[in-house]
């Protein structure tokens, strides 16, 4: 990996949370190839380790359910 930026990119994302790196991922899925997440320590290493792993799929509203239940989906077919 290296530690010098590129010049440009198509999208830069600051924070490798789980946020960044989700959208990271997806656009990647998507098919782009210019990504930059930017992250200055650790990835997760933030407020996202507390909820590592965690993936209980009733939530507050429809929503959310759904939006847990493709979260399961997606790591099942990992």
């Amino acid at each position: 990996m290296s530690k010098e930026l590129p010049g440009h990119a198509q999208v830069v994302i600051v924070g490798g949370g789980i946020v960044g790196c989700s959208v990271a991922y997806h656009l990647t899925k998507l098919g782009w190839t210019d990504v930059l997440l930017l992250e200055r320590k650790e990835l997760a290493s933030g407020t996202t380790w507390a909820a590592a792993g965690l993936l209980a799929q009733l939530r507050q509203n429809q929503e959310m359910t759904n939006l847990a239940k493709y979260t399961v989906d997606l790591y099942e077919g990992m």
